[in-house]
């Protein structure tokens, strides 16, 4: 746990001269490439790449302290390390491994669509083949500015790595996770590699892999709400009196914290085999995100809604955990199957 403390305190640390006076343009503009390679010089785009990789190779509660609480400051980036280190490394392998190298140290950026897997995605990829290579539009990709791009293709069933003939169509500015620069793009590449030949099963694998870091990034987006919210009742007065003098509202954002603490204890000590607890914990953590953030909104306000209080980032986001990165009805099923120990629920 002291490990674990200092490297919450040297990710803050970072987080407050790094990120926070960032944080707008980051929503507006994307994450650029100089926070990239901060992120990377600190070791954090890379924490879970291998040494040889470029990346550091530290453990998994050591992983989800550095998520939690970049998060808390902006969920782009937060989610921008999860997709480095939780979905493309894992699907990179050691099939692209100077790729890698380059993901690592922030050098280059992968745009990864997974809305072919996602429930109640409309959009799926174009991808046909055109002489040696291929031509057509993923969207919804994430990175979508990317030096690379990772897209299945629904012909031959295959997930594909391409590395050039990537062009950036129209971003969509009313995602959430405005900072990982979210679109549809237009490729047209015969340099590429395949990563899966099953590609649509090797993506669903790894979003039923990510329970505890959108759990992470859950709770880090509800701190940061809700560490807004208890700053902001200090200081705003009613007849003469601070917020946070009145029962409703001292009560209510005391209640929030209990839960978050309670949530983050259960975070830190949970153990990485046991399935039943880890996807308890996801599914516990991005329904009070939702709540604490929706909370922090309503005490601000109409200020709430602004975008330079640096509140309904939080909101959107906590929104968007479980429409980019889960599959809620197929959680559910996950659940009912650890708690009854067979398939359950599907009538």
């Amino acid at each position: 746990m002291e490990e674990q403390d200092l490297l919450r305190s040297a990710v803050r640390e970072f987080a407050l001269k790094s990120i926070q006076d960032r944080a707008l343009k980051i929503e507006h503009e994307g994450i650029d490439r100089g926070l990239l390679q901060s992120l990377a010089s600190q070791g954090f785009l890379g924490a879970r790449i291998h040494e040889k990789y470029g990346g550091s190779g530290i453990d998994l509660h050591g992983y989800l302290t550095i998520i939690n609480e970049l998060a808390t400051f902006s969920p782009s980036v937060a989610a921008l390390v999860m997709l480095v280190n939780s979905v493309q490394a894992p699907l990179l392998g050691d099939a692209e491994p100077e790729s890698l190298k380059k993901l690592a140290s922030g050098e280059a950026t992968v745009a990864t669509s997974l809305s072919d897997v996602l429930e109640g995605s409309w959009t799926a990829t174009t991808l046909q083949k055109s002489g040696t290579g291929f031509k057509g539009v993923v969207e919804m990709s994430s990175l979508h500015n990317g030096e690379f791009a990772m897209a299945l293709n629904r012909e031959d069933g295959h997930l594909y790595l391409f590395k050039n003939g990537i062009k950036a169509l129209e971003e969509d500015s009313g995602l959430s996770f405005r900072g990982l620069s979210n679109g549809s793009l237009e490729i047209s590449s015969g340099d590429f590699t395949v990563l899966s030949q099953n590609g649509e099963e090797a993506l669903k694998s790894i979003v039923d892999s990510l329970d505890l870091e959108v759990a992470a990034i859950a709770l880090g987006t509800a701190k940061g709400a809700l560490d807004k919210a208890i700053e902001y009742v200090k200081v705003r007065k009613t007849f003469e009196r601070p917020l946070k003098d009145y029962g409703p509202v001292a009560n209510g954002l005391s209640r929030l914290m209990a839960e978050y603490l309670s949530l983050s204890s259960f975070l830190d000590t949970v153990d990485e085999n046991d399935s039943r607890a880890k996807l308890t914990l996801k599914i516990l953590s991005v329904d009070f995100a939702k709540r604490a953030t929706k909370a922090s909104l309503q005490y601000h306000g109409g200020y709430g809604y602004i975008e330079d209080t640096g509140v309904e980032k939080f909101y959107r986001d906590a929104m968007g955990l479980s429409i980019l990165f889960q599959r809620p009805h197929h959680d559910s099923m996950r659940l009912s199957k650890e708690i009854f120990g067979e398939k359950s629920g599907y009538l």
